[in-house]
């Protein structure tokens, strides 16, 4: 739905958002018998100065103001609504879910300005990957990752540089995009467009050079945005997997038995890159450093993928010849320089005892 600005009838949500900006917060989170609770710096805590329990009803009284009545109707019947909120000092993605019979709200923090790459701790290797003229990115990570952020930090510079269309189709619609040199345009599930692959299908008939998918989740999004990268666009999107190298399962797994072979050809094909990126906790406690994982296409995993020998691209990271970077790699150099404690980097590594080898080989 379009973006929401808070009526009188709302005050107290607002006060509560503008809390969780004061605790340098990241997300707030409602539920029916408990008190607000805020995520911060990686961790969920009471919110400071606020022990009063909300009842059911209490956060219909707060949670309906918000949307339109035909929004809230969509949110009793599906029991789930997404959208975007604004306040004065933030933007928010909110959340509205049913947990026990009883109204639940995750509140989302999207800063009102749009990070610039080199403040995000991402590789410089990516920066090279708006230059292409066509294929998929996928950017891996579970939720609060930070890939929407990266997202942004991506079309931000590619904006800045090129004489281009760019489309983007989101739910909701997250960090707002100013033209530069590009041309932007923003669609948002619900109000714009009824799915992710129907919103592709149309940008496909819009003479776009970049289109962002909010997130692949369903065989429809993925055929559509493959298909996509594959007649000459650029695709910047999300997916949920384990790590890069998981990418091609990920998608092939969702696949319907009479598209895989089609599928697998266009993605040894079309993907470029992928990435997984998560949060980590700084050395010190305040605030969090991203850690990185990039899969660089090469011919050695486009064969792979082809062949249907996923089980061998995970080796592929560990070539340093092709500017792949393993994540092991970027937790030792995290922890080398300082940034983050090797018990935090122990706790992240992706699969046991990956990180102490990878420190025993040194940095890279």
């Amino acid at each position: 739905m379009t973006e929401t600005h808070a009526p009188a009838a709302v005050r107290e949500i607002d006060a509560l958002l503008a809390r969780t900006l004061e605790m340098k917060g990241s997300d707030l989170h409602l539920a029916a018998g408990k008190p607000p609770w805020v995520s911060r710096h990686g961790s969920v805590t009471p919110m400071e100065g606020i022990t009063n329990v909300l009842s059911g009803a209490q956060l219909v009284s707060l949670f309906k103001p918000m949307v339109a009545e035909s929004e809230w109707k969509r949110y009793l019947a599906k029991k789930r609504l997404d959208f975007s909120y604004a306040i004065p000092q933030s933007r928010f993605r909110a959340h509205f879910a049913v947990a026990g019979g009883q109204p639940m709200a995750v509140f989302r923090t999207i800063p009102n300005t749009v990070p610039d790459y080199d403040d995000l701790g991402l590789p410089p290797v990516l920066k090279k990957l708006i230059h292409l003229e066509a294929g998929i990115i996928p950017f891996v990570g579970v939720t609060g990752s930070g890939k929407s952020s990266s997202l942004a930090a991506l079309i931000k510079l590619a904006k800045n540089e090129f004489n281009k269309k760019i489309i983007t189709i989101e739910n909701p619609i997250e960090f707002r995009h100013t033209d530069a040199k590009s041309l932007i345009i923003q669609r948002e599930i619900g109000p714009d467009v009824d799915n992710f692959a129907l919103g592709i299908e149309d940008a496909m008939r819009e003479a776009p050079d970049i289109i962002v998918v909010g997130e692949m989740r369903d065989p429809e999004t993925m055929m559509a945005a493959i298909s996509a990268a594959t007649s000459g666009h650029l695709v910047l999107t999300t997916i949920h997997a384990e790590s890069t190298a998981d990418v091609p399962t990920r998608i092939l797994d969702s696949m319907p038995e009479s598209r895989v072979a089609d599928v697998r050809a266009q993605l040894s094909r079309s993907l470029k890159a992928a990435v997984y990126q998560k949060l980590l906790p700084k050395k010190g406690g305040e605030g969090r450093v991203l850690a990185a994982e990039v899969m660089m296409m090469n011919s050695a995993i486009a064969n792979m993928i082809r062949q249907n020998d996923l089980e061998g691209i995970a080796s592929q990271l560990m070539v340093k010849s092709s500017g792949s970077i393993p994540f092991e790699v970027s937790l030792v150099n995290l922890v080398a320089d300082g940034i983050v404690n090797e018990s935090a980097a122990l706790r992240a590594e992706l699969t046991p005892g990956s990180y102490m080898r990878q420190k025993a080989a040194g940095r890279r």
